[in-house]
């Protein structure tokens, strides 16, 4: 019989935020940092590293976690999951955008300190977001062609 066009319309529409702030991040946040921030090239490198080191340990244990959460709210193991990495990209993200509140003039070092635990956050957001939302493939169809065309119109 197939998905109805509504379940694949909104599982499509499912992964825009974190496309867009992974688009964001990987292109333009070390430009930021430098041009805008005028931060030090070697911390903002720094970041990242953090960043992509944190995205490599979450990954794993967020398929594994999913795996065994039952949910919660009523929701299923897969959209707790990606309700929680939507809310944790949401409040962490404007954050990697703005001076240090209250210490605009800090020195590198201080606003290193600042922001590695909202790249963190950021990242195991994303996380929790992309597994959770390529792991409610199987969980939708058993059909190998809807499993592709749901790869497809993510």
């Amino acid at each position: 019989m197939g998905l109805p066009l509504t379940q694949r319309l909104g599982y499509s529409i499912g992964h825009v935020l974190n496309d867009l702030t992974a688009s964001v991040w990987f292109s333009y946040l070390i430009v930021y940092f430098h041009q805008v921030m005028n931060f030090n090239n070697n911390l903002a490198g720094y970041l990242m590293l953090i960043g992509q080191v944190s995205d490599a340990m979450f990954t794993p244990f967020i398929g594994y976690e999913s795996d065994r959460t039952r949910g919660f709210c009523g929701l299923g193991r897969r959209k707790a999951w990606h309700l929680v990495g939507t809310i944790s990209v949401a409040c962490s993200y404007p954050f990697l955008f703005n001076d240090c509140i209250g210490y605009p003039n800090a020195p590198d070092w201080s606003k290193f300190i600042y922001f590695a635990p909202f790249v963190v956050i950021f990242q195991f957001g994303w996380a929790a977001t992309q597994i959770s939302h390529l792991s409610l493939i199987p969980d939708l169809t058993s059909d190998d062609n809807e499993r592709v065309e749901l790869n497809g119109i993510r």
